[in-house]
């Protein structure tokens, strides 16, 4: 499970991964010695072998040694350059950073400064300043299933059933995103969440009461036949809208009922 996040229209280039640059200098130094092999290939013979070249007769043949110089020059520098190209793949700087989701280590070129995908996992890794961020897990309300957010986290989709699961800004308790059908409304009456009624299909209520209520599943059949049912009680606005979205995306009618406070 990973996190899916918002991302800017225009984004930063990805690290480049250290494998790749050694891969693309060996690359280039593999054409430049196929190239270098071949003018010495043309080059060899034309030096070696230059006074058999256009024999006729008593014509002793022409000396085109100078000819064989470009060749052997222009091969034996393409040689070289391919070898400090090898070279220089060993001097390509190293930077580890460990993935916080399944703990495999990248190897990269230059310190990452953006978000990457995990190598080992998929995932993509959270990079905020050069520094790789911790992620905490979240069970989605609707299926129960563990996902991950990061501080970078705007939107949380759960990977599972597809909903989105509404987050808190630590700093401020306020929602980072509110997704359809999830209110706010501060205040500070105390409400509990009554079930009115339930649709045809109640697999899916079952199944999403079952996690909310820590109920067996049972249990939630006998709850279900007996409304209208108090499901959770004396919970503030906020939470109990949540959970009512959550209620109501499986086909659940629910009601906040205020509690009268002494």
């Amino acid at each position: 499970m990973s996190e899916r996040e918002q991302l800017p229209e225009v984004q930063a280039p990805p690290p480049v991964r250290r494998s790749d640059v050694i891969e693309g200098r060996w690359e280039k130094a593999m054409t430049w010695a196929m190239l270098g092999v071949l003018a010495l290939i043309i080059g060899l013979p034309l030096y070696f072998y230059n006074e058999n070249w256009f024999q006729f007769l008593s014509f002793k043949g022409l000396d085109i040694r100078p000819v064989s110089y470009p060749f052997l020059a222009v091969g034996a520098l393409m040689l070289l350059y391919s070898a400090s190209r090898v070279v220089g793949g060993k001097k390509v700087k190293s930077f580890l950073s460990t993935c916080p989701y399944c703990g495999h280590d990248s190897e990269f070129a230059e310190e990452p400064m953006t978000d990457f995908l995990c190598e080992e996992c998929g995932r993509r890794v959270p990079v905020l300043d050069g520094k790789v961020l911790d992620v905490t897990g979240v069970r989605c309300g609707f299926c129960g299933s563990l996902n991950f957010m990061s501080e970078k986290t705007k939107v949380l989709i759960c990977e599972d059933c597809d909903r989105e699961i509404p987050l808190l800004d630590p700093s401020t308790g306020e929602m980072r995103h509110v997704a359809k059908g999830y209110a706010r409304v501060d205040d500070t009456t105390v409400y509990d969440l009554v079930l009115v009624k339930v649709g045809r299909d109640k697999e899916p209520l079952i199944n999403s009461l079952q996690h909310i209520l820590a109920m067996t599943r049972n249990q939630v059949k006998d709850l279900l036949d007996n409304l209208p049912a108090t499901l959770v009680k004396g919970v503030n606005r906020r939470k109990g809208e949540m959970l009512r979205a959550q209620i109501e995306a499986n086909e659940g009618e629910t009601e906040l009922r205020a509690v009268e406070q002494k």
